[in-house]
């Protein structure tokens, strides 16, 4: 299965979020596009949590007492802004 790109991804599982909202769909059909929002919403979480891993890897202080590296989350930076 070919890797979705995390924009599309997001962008299909809004549609389908509209479409399941409407309500007019069939029970069976309902299930099938619930069952691909559900692959798009894990796809798109370990997407993110990607990208947080890396933006702690690239934040890490170098100012630490030590002198070792030192993670720093993405909300702490976020909250010193």
């Amino acid at each position: 299965m070919e890797e979705v790109p995390f924009e599309e991804a997001l962008k299909q599982l809004e549609a389908i979020v509209s479409r399941l909202e409407r309500g007019d769909l069939p029970l069976e059909e309902a299930l099938s596009v619930f069952e691909e929002g559900v692959r798009l919403t894990k796809l798109c979480s370990a997407r993110l949590s990607e990208a947080e891993r890396r933006v702690n890897i690239l934040t890490r202080s170098v100012e630490s007492v030590s002198g070792e590296l030192e993670e720093r989350s993405f909300e702490a930076e976020e909250e010193e802004l």
